[in-house]
């Protein structure tokens, strides 16, 4: 009985080194059960959050050269954290949309002490974005908090492919502005995939996650040149 308790002991470690130990969740924190009961707290905590990373977005980021720098981390992070603490779904989504909807106006904010023109008009179609990535970035960071592990993978490198593909543009040099940029602004952005990384309970859904990642990488590689057409028509482009 010893030897069989013994054993069991020891898959019972190596599945949650692993992280493939699918017990269900244990009962949410205090904090998150208050959070579940007055969801508006989270969103009065996380909403300057968003803005101020929108702000130190257009003050640092977009000054380099006067070229815009596509690094997301300062964006992603807020509204994925938003997401990961909240405890249900919808509040998840609900609090990664707000987060992000008040980067883009913390951008906006931060944009009028810089000497780069930003052409207001694109703040139209900036909203727009914020809402649908929005609720996406909250509804991935809440999958990150999941007892499933393909859950947590799947979240994982939906943002970890995110964040990478202004980081394979500036490598490849795809893009004409990207020759413009610092690569130092881009080592935040690997600083978030480490959280992310982080959150992913599991030694296997870590790896799994950063192998999967690389055909998001190229999906959001494609949204960023549409989602750049929807940028150019918002600011007045034919």
């Amino acid at each position: 009985m010893s030897e069989e308790s013994s054993g069991r002991s020891l898959m019972v470690r190596a599945q949650r080194l692993l992280g493939l130990d699918e017990r269900p969740e244990v009962r949410p924190s205090a904090l998150r059960a208050f959070w579940d009961r007055h969801p508006w707290a989270l969103l009065l905590l996380m909403a300057p959050l968003g803005a101020m990373g929108g702000v130190l977005s257009a003050l640092y980021i977009l000054k380099i050269n006067e070229y815009p720098s596509v690094s997301y981390g300062l964006f992603v992070l807020p509204a994925a954290l938003a997401g990961w603490s909240a405890s249900r779904p919808g509040h998840a989504a609900l609090a990664g949309m707000t987060t992000l909807l008040c980067g883009v106006l913390g951008h906006a904010v931060g944009s009028r002490f810089i000497e780069y023109a930003q052409n207001d008009l694109e703040y139209r179609g900036w909203l727009v974005i914020g809402l649908v990535a929005g609720a996406l970035l909250g509804f991935w960071g809440h999958r990150l908090r999941s007892h499933q592990a393909m859950r947590r993978v799947m979240a994982a490198a939906m943002i970890i492919g995110l964040l990478l593909a202004p980081v394979h543009r500036w490598y490849e040099g795809t893009s004409y502005p990207m020759e413009f940029v610092d690569p130092r602004v881009y080592v935040f952005d690997l600083c978030v995939i480490s959280l992310v990384l982080i959150a992913c309970r599991g030694l296997a859904p870590r790896v799994f996650a950063l192998v999967i990642s690389a055909p998001f990488v190229v999906i959001f590689h494609v949204l960023s040149l549409l989602s750049s057409i929807v940028l150019w028509r918002a600011g007045g482009g034919i």
